[in-house]
This record gives C-alpha cells, structure tokens and sequence, in this order.
C-alpha cells in the first residue's frame, strides 16, 4: 500500500496549504490553529514559556485521558516538571476519532508509583478506586461486567480486582431482596414483529417505533421505568433520617 498512502500523503498536504490559505485571505483561524499556534509560541520563545512556568503554582488537568500530544506539549512547555496534577480514567476515553490519545494516560498510570513504594524523586500515582454514586450490588455487577470484557486490546487495560470500583457511601439498609435488572431493546425483533403485524393501525405505530433512534428508545425505557417506580410508590418518607427510604427496587 505504499504508492496509495504516498498519494494520500500528497493530497492531505495541498489540502492543508490550500485550507490554511483560504483562512488567511478570511483572516480566520480554527480551534486547531489557535493550539498550533500557541505551542509555536512556547517551543520558539523560551521568554514566553518561562513566563507562564513561574506564573502557575499548580496545573490541573481534568478528563487526562482524552489529552491529545498537541495539549501534552503545551502544557509540559508551561510546567516545571513537578507542578503537574492529572486525573483520568481511560475506560472513558471517547475522543480518540479527534486526536486523543489515551496513551499518555496510560504511560504514566503504568511508570508512576504508589506512596508506599515511591522513592522521593519518582512521580506519584494516587489511585482513586472509591465509589460514592452508586450501591454494592451495582458494583459488584459492574465490576462482574468489565472483567470479563475489558482487557489490554479491548479497552486499553485490564480489568481485573486491582481496578475494581469499591463502595465509598454509607448507604442506609434496605430489603435484602435488592436485585439488578438489565433491559435489552431487540430493534431487530421490533421489525420482525412488525412483519407479522396485520393490523394497519398496529403496522403504522411499529414503523414509527422503528424511525426513532436507538438513544431515544432508551431513553423512553428508562422515562417508562421511572414512571411506574412512582406509581408503585418505591419510596417512603423516613421521619427518623428526614430523608426517602426505598421500600423495593
């Protein structure tokens, strides 16, 4: 494939001079510029990088997974070298179709160490296990999940008890018949079922059905759910704890 790609090399590269020169003759830029532009600044300036170093005491990076190299460069470029603070989490990696690369996350999830084995120059990992939005059972359930789907080629690393989410709330006690429910939405078996329709009436609702997009089908699964939870009243009021007690899930 090489003469292919070389020719693909080609296109990309006068595309890219005949983009950048429209934006020139508008006197506009994109998002994408204005990084470029600012890690020209601070690789070519040393003054300007510099300045912004002694200016941050602290960096915070939020969402670290979905870092591309551009972003890592500037912000490396404005650091000194210990005042960096990362948190990601690679299994919400979702923007790789724009340059992300979880791979930096995972660089530094696999080099840095824990407190109890770090010496005083090494970088420090802090692992942040703790669960405090959802209950055991649906922990437990998650983690069941993604051992068995997650591994270093399908989801960049592997699930296994050292990355299972762990209970952080204090939940009060409920029934001990607490359960897990799954719904499937079979789009397939909504068509066939439609096939075997005879009402016209019946026939015309299914097909509707099927035009809505798979997010608001689950989206009006979970509406349905909610709505029959309240009727069933899943919930009292608590006078003790001045708070809702689920009576059944």
């Amino acid at each position: 494939m090489y003469g292919i790609l070389l020719k693909l090399q080609d296109l990309i590269l006068t595309f890219e001079k005949e983009f950048t020169k429209r934006k020139r003759e508008k006197n506009i830029v994109d998002f994408s510029d204005v990084e470029h532009f600012a890690l020209d600044i601070l690789l070519n300036a040393s003054e300007v990088a510099k300045k912004y170093q002694n200016k941050f005491e602290e960096i915070a990076i939020d969402e670290y997974q979905d870092s591309n190299l551009v972003q890592e460069y500037i912000l490396t470029a404005i650091s000194r070298n210990n005042n960096i603070f990362m948190v990601g989490d690679v299994k919400q990696s979702i923007y790789k179709f724009r340059q992300a690369m979880p791979e930096l996350f995972l660089n530094k999830y696999e080099t840095y160490q824990k407190k109890e084995t770090r010496e005083p120059e090494e970088d420090l990992k802090i692992q942040l296990f703790k669960n405090f939005r959802s209950k055991q059972k649906i922990l437990q359930f998650t983690n069941l999940i993604f051992e068995d789907i997650m591994s270093k080629t399908l989801g960049d690393i592997h699930y296994n008890e050292e990355e299972f989410l762990n209970l952080g709330a204090n939940y009060p006690e409920i029934e001990q018949n607490e359960k897990i429910e799954i719904h499937v939405i079979d789009s397939v078996a909504m068509e066939e079922s439609e096939e075997a329709t005879e009402s016209v009436e019946e026939r015309e609702e299914l097909q509707e059905e099927e035009n809505i997009a798979d997010v608001e089908l689950e989206a009006k699964l979970v509406a349905n759910k909610i709505q029959k939870l309240i009727e069933n009243k899943f919930q009292v009021w608590d006078k003790k704890q001045e708070t809702y007690r689920d009576i059944r899930v």
